[in-house]
């Protein structure tokens, strides 16, 4: 209700934008942690975004979709939905958005710009952390300095420890509870211990490349809360892009603690991600190789190839294999794009 209403005062406004994209997907039903994937799926993702002046810009992101993962709220949602203000040099942003941080989730509406599914890395991102509050930057002369304070997020760390890592597409939305083990729920957007999370970042973008390190603390207190555990999640990123020609270069990596308590006793593990890839454009498609490299409680490592083929009009056909710990995932996409 609330976003019909502030898309129909919007549109009074002239200002108002509808995109997004529909897609079916097909896969071979890979079952194991890591590339798990229904048969059949399909997504449908929208963005409403309102630009009444080049200062102030509003956006929501809607998503819809068949697979809901057992999670709870999963099938329909609110990925985002924030009021930017805007200068030549700093921007602020508030409610509730993805970190700046994905070199590869770099399409609209955080969409991966180079596979289909992404890294391990960004899948976490993506499915349990969802900044709830304010992020300020300051841009000049290529140096980036941002910094963000946000509530919610107390169960991010959760997934990759007790349910492990994976590699898909699932945005956790506004409200919903992903569960993490049969007992345990991880929740984007819950608040249990009232102590805000902070992150800071800064970078360096030239002309062909980008570098940025970026600090995650959600201050979570490691203590359950009914079906919902808090996990205490300190993590770095360190990330790189460079672009010549067709051909792009792009690696992230992370690493920090997460620690929980149980029954007094404090349970530390370290988690680790990282991914480095080489992508080329062609004039109707575009080829990537992928290398993943993760790891909490056990160690693993992934290998994916992706083909997107782009002809003219709105229909993207794309075809992705990724292989880890002798399994193999294929994935057969179609994509409408709308604007």
């Amino acid at each position: 209700m609330l976003v019909l209403a502030f898309a129909s005062h919007a549109n009074a406004g002239g200002a108002l934008q509808w995109s997004g994209f529909a897609l079916l997907r097909a896969s071979n039903g890979a079952d194991t942690t890591t590339l798990r994937e229904k048969e059949l799926s399909a997504q449908l993702h929208v963005g409403v975004d309102w630009s009444p002046s080049p200062f102030f810009a509003a956006h929501v992101h809607l998503l819809a979709r068949s697979d809901d993962a057992n999670a709870r709220r999963g099938h329909f949602g609110i990925v985002e939905a924030y009021l930017e203000a805007r200068n030549k040099y700093v921007r602020l942003r508030g409610g509730a958005f993805f970190l700046q941080t994905s070199r590869e989730n770099v399409d609209a509406l955080w969409e991966p710009a180079y596979t289909i599914t992404p890294s391990a890395l960004n899948s976490w991102l993506g499915e349990e952390f969802r900044p709830i509050g304010i992020d300020a930057s300051f841009t000049h002369r290529g140096l980036t300095a941002g910094g963000t304070i946000y509530r919610g997020n107390d169960t991010f760390g959760g997934i990759p420890v007790e349910r492990g890592w994976s590699m898909r597409d699932h945005w956790i939305t506004l409200g919903e509870w992903i569960p993490v083990d049969p007992d345990y729920y991880t929740s984007a957007s819950a608040e249990n211990d009232h102590r805000a999370g902070w992150s800071a970042r800064g970078a360096w973008t030239g002309a062909n490349a980008l570098v940025q390190l970026t600090h995650i603390d959600n201050r979570g207190d490691g203590l359950p809360y009914g079906r919902l555990f808090n996990w205490g999640t300190r993590f770095d990123i360190v990330s790189g892009e460079y672009s010549q020609g067709d051909w792009t270069l792009a690696a992230e990596s992370g690493w920090g603690p997460s620690f929980l308590i149980v029954e007094g006793v404090k349970y530390t593990t370290d988690l680790r991600a990282s991914y480095a890839l080489v992508s080329r454009r062609f004039p109707r498609f575009r080829a990537t190789l992928r290398a993943d490299d993760f790891k909490a409680r056990t160690h693993e490592r992934a290998l994916t190839f992706a083909f997107l083929w782009t002809p003219p009009g709105h229909l993207r056909p794309g075809f992705e294999v990724t292989t880890s710990d002798g399994e193999q995932r294929v994935i057969v996409e179609l994509r409408y794009s709308f604007h």
